[in-house]
Order: structure tokens, then sequence, then C-alpha cells
């Protein structure tokens, strides 16, 4: 049954490589929480992550000026330095503890030097079984709450349709799920509906038994989305709204939207949209078919 839509579903996120965020506290002027991903850190299977966003041009010294631009807005956000991304997840023979090691010191210094509030595990290709994935990203987030325990730190997983029964639930499963502050389900990974009359239903029914499994009272569910032209043959924008909007009037956990955008350069959704689509997406329930 539909049920009356919470005023907090209004939670952006966004993955960005480049300064394109600097706008947002500008123009995200009525949302709830903006959440930045930086995009991404990478590594090559020993856990030693570095930045792979622009790092000429995202200083940690901008970060610290954006946190500040989105406090005078009062705009809530949280910035998060996102890890997998292109790369798949694989680790070296026997070199499980090393990985560990390695990605926590790496991820602990990052955190520290760039102002980030927690990680984003983003990995749509895992070179590994279930077991290793889960034992080694449940050790980093571990490692990580115990070194930053007092600043709050904060962690998040982005399946999608081929990663997340095989090694993200089985992560989720495994852990203390307040751990997990925000779960985004990409939908436009690997989504095949059986019968293209019924996509917006079948969409729907997807994001559902997500959110039924990542069933932590206190977590946020975000619909991911790319704002990258190339990602949508599977779901269109079109498809993704629909989905979204009959979503956050059926699941109170279903907080917002999460987009892919990387740089506003070669974005095909532009910037101001993204806000306007969301609060038309919250707007009354069945307005839309």
């Amino acid at each position: 049954m539909a049920e009356t839509c919470d005023s907090n579903n209004k939670v952006i996120r966004e993955y960005h490589s480049d300064d394109s965020f600097m706008s947002r506290c500008d123009i995200f002027t009525d949302v709830t929480e903006y959440q930045l991903c930086l995009a991404s850190a990478r590594e090559s299977g020993q856990g030693k992550f570095e930045p792979k966003w622009d790092t000429k041009i995202v200083t940690p010294h901008l970060i610290e000026q954006f946190k500040l631009n989105c406090a005078a807005s009062n705009l809530p956000v949280k910035v998060f330095v996102s890890i997998g991304g292109k790369d798949p997840f694989k680790v070296v023979a026997g070199g499980a503890d090393d990985w560990v090691l390695n990605a926590t010191t790496t991820l602990h210094h990052m955190i520290n030097e760039y102002h980030i509030d927690g990680i984003d595990v983003k990995y749509a290709r895992i070179l590994c079984n279930k077991d290793m994935f889960v034992n080694c990203i449940k050790d980093l987030i571990r490692g990580l709450r115990e070194a930053l325990c007092t600043t709050g730190f904060v962690a998040s997983l982005a399946p999608n349709a081929a990663t997340n029964e095989a090694f993200y639930l089985p992560l989720y499963r495994s852990i203390d799920n307040s751990w997990i502050g925000t779960v985004v389900f990409q939908c436009f990974v690997d989504f095949e509906p059986k019968d293209p009359n019924r996509s917006v239903e079948i969409l729907v029914r997807q994001v559902e038994k997500i959110v039924e499994e990542y069933d932590y009272y206190d977590s946020k569910i975000l619909l991911g989305y790319s704002a990258i032209k190339e990602d949508w043959n599977k779901v269109s924008p079109p498809l993704f709204f629909l989905a979204l909007n009959r979503l956050v009037h059926s699941w109170p956990r279903v907080k917002g939207a999460s987009v892919k955008v990387i740089s506003d350069n070669i974005a095909f959704i532009p910037p101001t949209w993204i806000p306007k689509l969301l609060s038309l997406a919250v707007s009354d329930v069945g307005k839309y078919p």
C-alpha cells in the first residue's frame, strides 16, 4: 500500500572525478542531504589504493572549501571515497591479510587528507569467491571504523543486479548492519526485463527486493542511475523516473537517487535538472503512470 511521502526522501548522491560538484551547494537548495562520492580510489590486487580522480583540481583544500560552502548554504553533506569503479576486485593468492592491511592504511590516510567521511564499496566485477570478498571488505570496514572511531566514519554499498546476491548481500549479512548507512542499487547495470511492456513494474519489484533484503531500519536506500548517455541502453531516463516515483511513496527507506556524473562536461543530464526531477519524483503518488 502506498504511504504518504516522507519529507526526508530528498537525498541526492553524485559520483564525480572533477570539480563539477562545487556548484551543487547553490543548485541543490531543496534536498535533505547531498552525498558526494569521489570517483574513485583504485588498486591492482594488493590493496594499495590511490586516488584516480583529477587530483590537480580536486585537492584536500577544495573538499574542505566545499564543505564550508555547503555549511553556509545549510546543505547537509557527506563525502565518500568510492573504491572499485572500473577495476575488478581481486586479491593475489595468499594475500588477503596483506590486502586488508594495505587497504586500511592507504584509505585511512586518504580519508584524513581529503576530509572524507567514509567509503563507498562499488565493485561491479569481482574476480574471487564470495568468502574472499566478504572477509576482505568486512575487515577493511572494521579496521577503518576502529581507526576513525572519533570522526563518525560511515560506509555505503553499491550493488547491481549481477553482484548483489552473490557478493554484496552476504557481506551485508556478515556485519553489523548499522555500519552501512546507505545502499545504492545501480539499477541501470544488467537490467534485463523479461517483458519489456512491464519494465517499470519489473524494475520496481527488483528494487523492492533490495529494500526487503537490506533491512536495517536506519539505512538509506537510493536508486542509482547515470548521467552518461552510454549507460542508458538498459534503463531509460523515463523508466528510472517512473520507478523512483513509485518507490519513494511505497517504501519510506527509499530516500532518493544516486547519479553517476563524473563530470558536467560529459553528462547528458544538466545538473540543475537533477534536484528538479527528484522533487517531481517525490510529488503526489499516482501523478505519473
